[in-house]
């Protein structure tokens, strides 16, 4: 019987996957980070309002929460290189389009429509399903090198003030999606191969999904434990959403000057990965809902401290680096845990679900924050709700048991029924 493969030849064999999805998910994620860029030259030369501008970015986050299940079942289908390769062109070719944009808040709204529907087919559910599909060992750190890639996405602002201030806004948007987006397409054209696909190229027999080890979707229905992984998510980006959204501000209204608001809240970004990568090599090494537990519990410390009670740039700094560390960290645990108390027969379906809450929070989150300003006139209501709020989140996670043994699709109902009686 041959040898499952160690971590170092899993790295070996797929290292160049964990790549191409790096740089499909960075590409993803430009169109939110890179949006704020282009906003002063599109107020200047059409003379829109910023809710105006900002309109494409909820109709793109909306058709990202409503079709992440359905993006889901399309890969459990046919597999991620195929949705993800002409994904990828066509997200490029959309990004390129918002050059031509011609002062119609019409067009503008039908830009982006077609942007959020083709966008559904390099989420992350995408990079996630392959690598999740052919890293086991080493699944963890490869997930978390891979969700890097929305670190890379951060730094699309700087590429894209130069290009403005260089070839003009029209160009940026076409320089972005053809230089950005062909980039992505190249490597995943040439390494981008799930475990379906290798079984294609090797002429074995190609698994469907039904033929992975996994939950069904009825039995994922049924399971407490994705309930609460899924309902931890949602109330953490509810409130995380509209903290970072309102971050700024936030910095702002302790006396921040800001520029050192802004160059604190810019922190968060170098933490998230740190907290990416942490989470990636304990959970390849430890089973524990203490880990869960802690990257979501810690945002309470960090709200704490963006109360300012110590009245110290240095004390908000630490605050804002935690909040970050731990938003790198839970993303990546979450997509570790659906992939192992879910298994990979309907992963697709199982994970675009559980995002399309992520989704979701982020889209409330900020609304709600800002009526809540609004009504007081102060962000403390909102940063002192936030701690129970993320307290609770991470209680979900304590009890979740060991990770079912998916060995045959067979067993799966078996292995599912014993843990659910367990608890």
């Amino acid at each position: 019987m041959a040898q499952p493969p160690t971590a170092r030849e899993e790295w070996k064999a797929h290292r160049g996957l964990v790549l191409a999805g790096m740089l499909g998910m960075s590409f993803y994620s430009i169109i939110t980070y890179s949006l704020g860029t282009f906003i002063e030259p599109l107020e200047q030369e059409f003379g829109w309002s910023r809710a105006e501008i900002s309109l494409g970015l909820t109709i793109f986050t909306l058709t990202a929460t409503f079709g992440g299940p359905l993006i889901g079942a399309v890969i459990d289908r046919f597999g991620t290189r195929r949705v993800a390769l002409p994904g990828i062109a066509l997200h490029a070719a959309a990004f390129a389009a918002f050059g031509i944009t011609d002062g119609s808040i019409f067009q503008w709204i039908v830009l982006w429509s077609v942007m959020a529907v083709v966008a559904l087919a390099t989420k992350g559910l995408i990079w996630s399903a392959a690598v999740s599909s052919v890293f086991t060992v080493s699944r963890s750190l490869a997930l978390a090198v891979m969700l890097t890639g929305t670190a890379l996405g951060q730094a699309s602002p700087i590429v894209a003030n130069w290009l403005i201030e260089s070839v003009g806004w029209r160009m940026a948007y076409v320089w972005l999606g053809a230089g950005w987006g062909g980039l992505a397409f190249i490597l995943v054209l040439l390494f981008f191969f799930d475990a379906r696909e290798h079984s294609r190229r090797s002429g074995a027999a190609s698994p469907s999904a039904a033929g992975l080890p996994g939950l069904t979707s009825a039995e994922a229905i049924r399971d407490s434990r994705i309930w609460r992984i899924g309902l931890a998510n949602l109330a953490m980006t509810f409130v995380g959403g509209g903290i970072t959204v309102h971050l700024v501000p936030i910095l702002s209204e302790t006396g921040a000057e800001r520029s050192v608001a802004v160059a604190i809240a810019a922190s968060a970004g170098i933490a998230a990965i740190a907290g990416k990568l942490l989470a990636g090599v304990l959970l390849d090494r430890i089973q524990s809902s203490l880990i869960p537990f802690t990257a979501f519990a810690l945002p309470a410390l960090g709200y704490f401290l963006l109360l300012d009670r110590f009245e110290s740039d240095a004390m908000l700094t630490l605050g804002v680096m935690i909040i970050g560390f731990a938003s790198g960290a839970g993303f990546q645990i979450t997509t570790y845990l659906v992939s192992r108390y879910g298994g990979l027969r309907n992963f697709g379906k199982i994970y675009g679900t559980i995002s399309s809450t992520l989704m979701l929070g982020a889209s409330l989150g900020p609304l709600a924050s800002g009526m809540l300003y609004d009504a007081t006139g102060s962000y403390e209501l909102l940063v002192v709700a936030a701690i129970p709020v993320v307290l609770v989140a991470a209680l979900m996670f304590v009890g979740l048991g060991p990770y079912p043994d998916f060995k045959t699709p067979n067993s799966t109902s078996q292995t599912s029924g014993k843990l659910a009686a367990a608890e």
